[in-house]
């Protein structure tokens, strides 16, 4: 399989061989790639972002609850504490 690139990134990719952090462009595309399959990994989806977008709505409302508390009251309930 053949891959155009533009003139910027084909000076790019040679620009980071002369490093010599990489023996080839094979392997510093692969490293690229696994380096985007790890952002994607990490990125949050919809549902998360929403949780966030409440949590700190409700942060913002003051309805916040410390921690020991909370710990405490989870676990009295399930330990028996």
């Amino acid at each position: 399989m053949d891959f155009a690139l533009s003139p910027e990134t084909l000076k790019l990719v040679e620009e980071k061989l002369k490093t010599g952090a990489y023996a080839s462009a094979d392997e510093l595309v692969h490293d690229a790639l696994d380096a985007l399959d790890e952002r994607e990994a990490y990125e949050l989806d919809e549902a998360t972002l929403d949780a966030i977008d409440r949590a700190e709505d409700q942060i913002e409302r003051g309805e916040v609850h410390d921690w020991n508390e909370i710990r405490d009251q989870v676990r009295a309930k399930l330990l028996g504490e």
